[in-house]
Formats: structure tokens, sequence, C-alpha cells
């Protein structure tokens, strides 16, 4: 009986420290993510190259479309909720014809995900309208480089 008892318990200890170190596994962030943040962090000059192509639209969203867009990051900030985030502001012509400010906001979460969110400000006006917000997987629909 107690051969039993003792093999139980050596059982229950590798379940346990095994539950534990996948427990451990799961807080820490992708190698991608953990890449890209080293990066940002040493100074290096890192670009996103997006392929909208590859994304998906996050819930009941817009359908994604096939354009293709890259920006350096010239400033991040790093957050445990939001992970690494960066925006871009520029403004162009819309197609009515308005003078409108975009913003495309990123977000690279721990698990190495992408999300995009694109919205407009017509010139003159208050209000914000959403143009999408969309996941996008690395490397397929989001590379970054530097």
């Amino acid at each position: 009986m107690k051969t039993t008892s003792k093999r139980l318990t050596i059982l229950l200890s590798l379940l346990w420290a095994a539950s534990v170190s996948a427990l451990a596994r799961a807080n820490e962030p992708s190698p991608k993510y953990t890449e890209v943040l080293n990066a940002l962090q040493s100074g290096k000059n890192v670009k996103l190259i997006l392929d909208m192509s590859r994304c998906n639209p996050a819930e009941h969203g817009k359908p994604v479309s096939a354009t293709q867009a890259g920006l350096a990051i010239s400033a991040f900030r790093v957050t445990d909720q939001n992970g690494i985030s960066f925006a871009n502001a520029h403004q162009t012509i819309d197609s009515s014809g308005h003078a409108v400010t975009e913003y495309i906001r990123h977000s690279l979460s721990r698990e190495g995900r992408l999300t995009v969110r694109a919205s407009k400000l017509v010139v003159g006006t208050t209000e914000l309208v959403n143009q999408g917000e969309f996941i996008c997987e690395l490397p397929d629909g989001a590379k970054f480089i530097w």
C-alpha cells in the first residue's frame, strides 16, 4: 500500500509541476512580440508592413480590402493590457472629395496578434467616423522589419 501511495504522490507532484509550467508559459509573451519590443527598446528603426487582404475584420466589422501599407514606428507605448501600441495620423482627401484626417491605431498583443483600428475626422467637423477594426496575424498580414 505504501508503494502505491508513494507512486500516487509522485504522479500528482509531476502533474502539478507540469500545470504550473504550462501556466507560466501561457503568461509569457510570444517570441515575435518579444523581438519587436526588444528592437523598439534598443532604438532600432522598426517598420510595419501590412497586407490587409490577409487580415480579418474584428467582430461584425467591415470586410477587408486588398490594401497594402507600411509605416515607420516613431513613438510607441507598452502596457500589460494593450501590449505595444502605436499610431499614425495623416491628412488626405477622401473619396467624396472632403479633406479628412485619418487616424490609424495599432496594438500588438503579447500573443503576437496585431489589431488595426482606422477612423477619420472630416475637417471642420467634430464627428469621428469609424472605418473599421482588423486583426492581422504575424507574419502573414503584418510583418515587422528593422
